[in-house]
């Protein structure tokens, strides 16, 4: 019985399932239709890490993540595993950070414009 419940505890989630499930789906639209053996349990085993700890990203952050890497004219063609997108998880939080001042500073440009324009 204990046996048992060990193995209950290392099954895998719905969240960790649905991400490797997503990363999956992006490859075949890519073209990818042959996948190892193995590459759903290890995109798994990773999904579990990124998904761990309270202040981890969520799905949807990650599954944002991807999608910003899969449009990435350099990335791109080059994430085929979850791994890689962990690994370049900071860049797309830079990017991301980045991307927010920019709308920002086009907003207060604006604002200061219509000022103006209204005075």
């Amino acid at each position: 019985m204990e046996g048992m419940a060990k193995r209950a505890g290392r099954a895998f989630s719905d969240e960790e399932k649905a991400l490797a499930e997503y990363l999956k789906e992006k490859l075949k639209l890519r073209g990818v239709h042959k996948f190892p053996r193995d590459w759903h349990l290890r995109q798994m085993a990773v999904a579990r890490t990124m998904l761990a700890g309270e202040n981890a990203p969520s799905v949807e952050d990650w599954k944002a993540c991807i999608d910003w890497l899969f449009r990435h004219p350099y990335w791109g063609d080059k994430v085929d595993h979850l791994a890689r997108v962990l690994d370049l998880w900071p860049r797309y939080v830079l990017q991301a950070r980045n991307h927010r001042q920019d709308d920002e500073e086009r907003e207060r440009k604006r604002a200061l414009l219509k000022s103006l324009y209204l005075s």
